[in-house]
């Protein structure tokens, strides 16, 4: 009688350590796919930080060369303000209109 105790014992033991078998092989099939899905988020976040850091010197990059022309824009309009024209006489109108002061 004893044996059949141990005998039923054993099977319960086996089923309970089956099942936690079970239990532990789909939690870890579970964290597979979440860590894949991790890693392909990481990857994404990484090629967009590189887009961004891209965007970021192709805007200064952008904002230099509108420097530049504002620069050249404005040594021209001081050249013209000032009668810097060697081969024409700015006409006063025309300063004026420049300087804002007639519509």
């Amino acid at each position: 009688m004893i044996a059949r105790y141990a005998l039923y014992a054993a099977l319960t033991v086996a089923l309970a350590l089956g099942g936690w078998s079970m239990w532990l092989m789909r939690a870890n099939a579970s964290l597979t796919v979440k860590n894949a899905s991790l890693e392909r988020s990481v990857a994404a976040y990484r090629a967009q930080a590189e887009q961004a850091a891209l965007a970021r010197d192709v805007e200064k990059a952008r904002a230099a060369r509108f420097a530049q022309q504002s620069a050249d824009m404005a040594a021209k309009i001081e050249t013209i303000l000032t009668g810097g024209i060697p081969d024409a006489v700015l006409d006063p109108a025309l300063a004026d209109i420049l300087n804002g002061l007639r519509d």
